[in-house]
């Protein structure tokens, strides 16, 4: 996919005047990786990274080295926008969950591209916003010190986002989402599994349809 083709379907990049976006065509690179595939850490430039197609999973490693999720990002999203502002990386990694196009933007020609055009900066601050409210719902649902409230509070939160009627999908793998909510993969599918045993959800794979019993449990 051509740099020009993939502009406009960024929402970071949407407002940009014509003479900004041919400016940042001539700034991008562009980057194919594949499944499981490192994608940048702590060792990597300053840089935004922009998935084209595919997913990347952004997590940190605890002292215990062990994985917390804080991210899935998606086609027309990005990460890495903080270490373009002299904040520094030490714990925070990115990897390819299934083939991933990327378009990267170095720290210096972000700059530069935002001397051309201030609304680059000003829908990172609008859109930065909206992941911080993502991230103190996460820190709200690790709060919970139940897995099982975790995991409730987390499915409603898919479903009032959900464009299917009585239906979601999860965005990540078990394993991943085990991460992202505090606990063992484990523990998730044993809870998933009692939430089918009580008539609360139906799998299918990554397809969960809420039933009426769960409204009844938990409205």
């Amino acid at each position: 996919m051509k740099n020009k083709d993939y502009i406009h379907r960024v929402p970071l990049f949407t407002d940009l005047s014509n003479e900004g976006k041919k400016y940042l065509e001539s700034l991008l690179h562009h980057k194919t990786f594949d499944k499981g595939d490192l994608i940048f850490s702590p060792n990597s430039q300053d840089e935004l990274i922009i998935v084209v197609l595919g997913q990347m999973k952004v997590y940190k490693l605890n002292k215990d080295g062990k994985e917390h999720i804080i991210r899935i990002i998606g086609a027309g999203d990005y990460g890495g926008e903080n270490y373009l502002f002299d904040l520094q990386n030490t714990t925070v990694y990115g990897i390819a969950l299934t083939k991933t196009e990327v378009c990267i933007l170095y720290k210096a020609d972000f700059h530069k591209l935002l001397k051309i055009d201030h609304q680059v900066g000003q829908n990172l601050l609008k859109l930065n916003a909206k992941k911080s409210v993502e991230l103190e719902r996460q820190a709200q649902l690790l709060s919970f010190y139940r897995v099982d409230v975790r995991l409730v509070a987390y499915l409603e939160d898919l479903y009032n986002i959900n464009e299917e009627e009585n239906s979601i999908t999860l965005p990540m793998s078990l394993k991943d989402l085990a991460s992202y909510l505090g606990t063992s993969a484990e523990s998730l599918s044993r809870y998933l599994k009692e939430f089918e045993a009580k008539g609360w959800i139906e799998r299918h794979h990554r397809k969960i349809i809420i039933k009426p019993a769960f409204w009844e449990e938990f409205k």
